[in-house]
């Protein structure tokens, strides 16, 4: 057995993902979190210092402490970040392109707050800490599968696939949601998720849906206990599996780079024998030896191991009470560098799509309604497709209308309205192009309206793609009103 082309695929997919992401995030940084836009990162970092001095940088590892988080540095950042993931997913300058890039990475995700708290990012994170020591060292690019990684590392990797799948099926069957045990989920789905792609309207019109819902089920629950199965076929099985559920999702929805990068963790479970021929490598791939490389790299999979195997028995809710606590001390020690994270999405369906639209005028009588670029919008618009981009203001936009529907309203989103208020280009940059600079005595009004697709009849007579239900104002500000 031998798993070297997929370990190889892997290394270039993990940098194509760097890149993505990295490319997305440099054209928002400022409006996000540079110095005007809604979290500016230098007053996180500022109110940091203060509150816990010299030690703040290991509690919060970041270059931001180094370079400052002004505009330009983050530009910097994002810059340094897109030219390490790109000599990554081409090979080269290993494995200095694959550390470069993971800890420009890391700065971005214990400072972006609200804005960079998504699964992937945290699971970019991992796989590219495993993928630091995945190749031979060396400046130029090599022949694919010239070499084959640890034993292991592979199990790492193989372990990562495992409990990022078998994880989000958990917690799905923990969670209690009627929506998942009576097989109704995705009938919900393609509407609620946070960004629909053009695709989505009509993968909901496919009926059957439960049976959408049961295969969910048993690839996240089932299937993930193959990897473990030290047999290429049990493998073969598991990864064209998650290969296909990683495509249907891409198909249909935008999950910015998560597709692409789970597709990168799959392919590692396919043997040598099963690609197609001209892709095999002619010499059998031997283990890398540059022995203290080798030490390195087993210490840092043993490290990110003891992380993540007692985070999958917490998760299966089968930890022994004795160890968390010890468990819990280790995590803690280490949380701030994202080795070993927690996963499991859509734990429980949303069965409803509200949604916040922030309305302008200027005297409180004639409203116009303010347009972002992505999320669900004006009922003639057809779902964009955005991924492997991810617009993280209109990401964020769809859980603080599910805080809203609860009551409550997420921190940022005041802040996101006092820069609106104040007319910041940055904040306004996020939105729909063609959005004003909301002068001085604007008035904001924020309502909660229901989204639903339409029927294919609904579609016929109108050309809509989304039924909007008038919802409740939420709040009026005038320009008298301080948030």
């Amino acid at each position: 057995m031998n798993y070297s082309l997929g370990f190889w695929f892997f290394a270039r997919l993990t940098g194509l993902s760097y890149f993505f992401a990295f490319l997305s995030l440099s054209f928002q940084i400022s409006g996000l979190i540079g110095t005007d836009g809604i979290l500016p990162a230098q007053t996180m970092l500022s109110e940091g210092w203060k509150a816990l001095g010299p030690g703040m940088p290991w509690m919060l590892p970041s270059m931001a402490w180094i370079f400052g988080a002004s505009n330009s540095s983050l530009g910097f950042l994002a810059l340094a970040g897109l030219i390490a993931s790109t000599l990554l997913a081409l090979g080269f300058l290993r494995p200095l392109s694959a550390a470069l890039a993971w800890l420009c990475w890391l700065s971005f995700v214990n400072i972006g707050q609200d804005f960079l708290s998504f699964q992937w990012d945290t699971l970019l994170l991992e796989a590219g800490f495993l993928a630091i020591f995945l190749e031979k060292p060396g400046l130029l690019s090599r022949h694919p599968a010239a070499d084959t990684p640890p034993a292991l590392l592979r199990w790492a990797v193989w372990f990562l696939v495992f409990r990022l799948m078998l994880s989000s099926g958990l917690v799905k069957l923990f969670s209690g949601d009627p929506a998942w045990s009576d097989l109704s989920a995705m009938s919900y789905h393609f509407f609620t998720q946070p960004i629909p792609n053009p695709l989505s309207w009509f993968a909901h019109q496919i009926p059957a849906q439960s049976l959408a819902t049961l295969a969910t089920l048993i690839l996240e629950l089932l299937v993930p206990f193959a990897v473990l199965i030290p047999r290429p076929r049990p493998r073969l099985a598991a990864g064209l599996s998650f290969l296909g559920l990683m495509l249907l999702i891409a198909l249909t929805g935008n999950y910015a780079y998560f597709n692409l990068l789970t597709a990168g963790l799959s392919l590692t479970l396919i043997d040598n024998r099963y690609w197609p021929r001209p892709l095999r490598p002619e010499k059998i791939p031997l283990p890398w030896t540059p022995v203290p490389w080798r030490h390195l790299c087993s210490a840092a999979t043993i490290l990110q191991l003891s992380l993540s195997f007692p985070m999958l028995l917490a998760t299966a809710r089968i930890l022994p009470r004795p160890l968390v606590p010890v468990f819990n001390g280790w995590e803690k020690i280490f949380a701030p560098w994202h080795l070993a994270s927690g996963y499991g999405l859509f734990a429980v369906m949303t069965t409803r799509r509200p949604e916040l639209v922030i309305e302008h005028s200027p005297d409180g009588i004639d409203w116009q309604p303010l347009l972002f670029r992505y999320k669900a919008g004006p009922p003639d618009r057809l779902p964009p497709q955005i991924a492997p981009l991810q617009p993280r203001l209109d990401w964020q936009m769809w859980f603080a209308a599910l805080s809203a529907e609860r009551g409550q309203l997420p921190g940022w989103f005041a802040e996101f309205l006092k820069k609106l208020r104040a007319g910041s280009p940055a904040v306004t940059r996020l939105l729909a192009p063609g959005q004003p600079n909301l002068p001085p005595g604007t008035h904001l009004r924020i309502r909660l309206d229901q989204y639903r697709f339409t029927t294919p009849a609904e579609r016929s007579a109108t050309g809509h793609w989304w039924h909007i239900t008038p919802g409740p104002v939420l709040l009026v500000l005038s320009p008298e009103d301080r948030l």
